[in-house]
């Protein structure tokens, strides 16, 4: 997790307007990054359910991430300065990291511009 505090500390101090993140947001962008950058939506929330030794996903924790994803949402562009995203557009399933947010936490912070 180390790596994930440093990287999204990096983004909001590069000024892109990225606020700080909730721990429920933290953790999907973990899961996104640990499942290579995308995936469908409930296959993050089972992996996070998973992280947090959890057998059966609850529609609470399904409700919470869901909104916890919308709230750091930003924009659909995967260019852009936001940190999440839905690849195919508005009503997909799919849950993306921006390609900025990505590079940042795949090089643990080092090295973005």
């Amino acid at each position: 997790m180390g790596r994930m505090m440093v990287a999204t500390r990096g983004l909001g101090e590069a000024g892109s307007g990225v606020a700080i993140l909730n721990p429920a947001a933290a953790e999907i962008l973990q899961a996104l990054l640990d499942l290579g950058g995308a995936a469908h939506r409930d296959l993050v929330v089972a992996y996070v359910a998973r992280r947090r030794g959890i057998f059966r996903p609850s529609d609470a924790l399904r409700r919470d991430l869901d909104a916890a994803f919308a709230a750091y949402c930003a924009t659909s562009d995967p260019r852009g300065a936001g940190l999440l995203h839905l690849p195919y557009g508005p009503g997909s399933q799919r849950w993306a990291l921006t390609d900025q947010a990505y590079g940042l936490l795949r090089d643990g912070g080092h090295g973005a511009g």
